[in-house]
């Protein structure tokens, strides 16, 4: 099997499987941007944290079905998890939230002390400004720690990139601590992974700049020729984004569990 029939063609297969399970979780997905709107319009700034709490519920239950995924792909099923046992799903979806959350904390307390570090540097040389000099010192560690930061910040997310997809399969096999079990982890990584993150990466990127465009130019001819429909051709829209967008994950996660699989099989 070549690598675009493992890593693509069957992970697609595998996500439109069961249009039933699909539609579900597009569903809760096309429900909760439209939810978002329509609290915005009716409370406005005040909706922040109705939308927050929404969001935050339906894309717990979202990540806990691709951590269902992982395991029955782990377990060499071809079909996609039930929706009936939710408690299962909010139960994974809340404790990877946690380590997720977890892990970019601890990522970002180096951001943390060196803008603390740096912020005193500032004051002191600010309270002890004399000359033009005093300044010049200024705005050299400004933009010295601008660089420090903007370096750190692009190598951590290229680690991120690499490190969460293999860990949430960790995670699904292992439980909660084996999204840490780094060891273990970086053994898995070869050019083949990178390969499926660099593809998916590329397919969200190109759906990312083509969407917008497609459903503008939809909309424009829409709202100039027929109105009074524009809005159903919108809803339409995001439902098809809405189904897009979740296949797209469980071809993901599809595709890395595969990978993560044959790697424990060879070992």
């Amino acid at each position: 099997m070549s690598f675009i029939e493992k890593y693509i063609v069957e992970p697609f297969k595998y996500a439109t499987s069961d249009w039933i399970k699909v539609l579900i979780g597009t569903l809760l997905g096309f429900f909760m941007i439209c939810l978002d709107w329509a609290l915005m319009l009716l409370l406005g700034p005040f909706s922040f944290i109705f939308i927050l709490g929404i969001d935050f519920f339906v894309s717990i239950v979202i990540l806990g079905y691709y951590i269902g995924v992982i395991k029955n792909t782990l377990k060499g099923l071809d079909i996609l998890p039930d929706w009936s046992n939710i408690v299962e799903l909010l139960t994974d979806g809340i404790l990877y939230s946690i380590a997720l959350f977890i892990l970019l904390l601890i990522l970002s307390l180096p951001v943390i002390v060196l803008l603390i570090g740096g912020s005193f540097f500032i004051v002191g040389e600010i309270i002890g400004y004399s000359s033009y000099s005093d300044l010049w010192n200024i705005l050299s560690f400004l933009s010295i720690l601008a660089i420090l930061l903007l370096l750190y910040i692009v190598v951590t997310s290229l680690v991120l990139w690499i490190y969460i997809p293999l860990a949430t399969v960790n995670f699904a096999k292992k439980g909660f601590f084996g999204f840490f079990k780094i060891r273990d982890i970086l053994k898995k990584i070869s050019l083949e992974y990178i390969g499926i993150l660099l593809l998916y990466t590329l397919f969200y990127g190109i759906y990312s700049l083509i969407s917008p465009i497609i459903l503008k130019i939809i909309l424009a001819i829409f709202f100039l020729t027929l109105p009074p429909i524009a809005i159903l051709v919108l809803l339409v829209a995001l439902l098809i984004e809405s189904i897009v967008i979740f296949v797209l994950g469980i071809m993901f996660y599809r595709a890395v569990a595969k990978y993560y699989r044959e790697k424990e099989l060879k070992n």
